[in-house]
């Protein structure tokens, strides 16, 4: 069955839950994801076939990644309040971001709290580039690093 379409939904009509509960807490790859914490999420499109999704996603300020990341489906995010450092590269929202399959970005941190709006081209998955880890960012200090 293809993804189904979506008439319309208000988004306070979705519960928040913790990405947590989204990604298996307790589970193999809950345990795999290497960041200070989790967010909360309202999933708002779900394709159980494809695995397919359209989340908004809440992040806490001072949230981050341990390295940077990627996935071997299309991910694509909008940045739609707060901030979001990306490497070395800070951006406030609203921006775009786009990455294909295998791409490496991050690693990821907020200062302000963040929320997205992200759409994955498949199931979740991560692997990390261990040469571009978060110890290594200018920000770190500030993130709570070496503290």
């Amino acid at each position: 069955m293809a993804r189904p379409p979506v008439d319309g939904v208000p988004f306070a009509s979705v519960p928040w839950r913790s990405t947590a509960q989204l990604w298996g807490a307790g589970t193999e790859e809950n345990a795999a994801l290497r960041f200070t914490g989790h967010g909360i999420v309202r999933v708002l499109s779900d394709d159980p076939d494809t695995g397919a999704r359209t989340m908004l996603i809440k992040e806490p300020p001072g949230w981050h990644t341990a390295a940077a990341e990627a996935h071997s489906v299309f991910q694509e995010d909008i940045l739609l309040e707060g901030d979001c450092w990306y490497g070395e590269e800070h951006h406030e929202g609203p921006t775009y971001f786009a990455f294909p399959p295998g791409h490496f970005h991050g690693p990821m941190f907020t200062e302000t709290g963040a929320l997205w709006l992200v759409t994955l081209s498949g199931p979740f998955d991560v692997r990390y580039d261990e040469t571009r880890r978060v110890q290594d960012m200018s920000w770190w200090p500030r993130a709570g690093g070496g503290a």
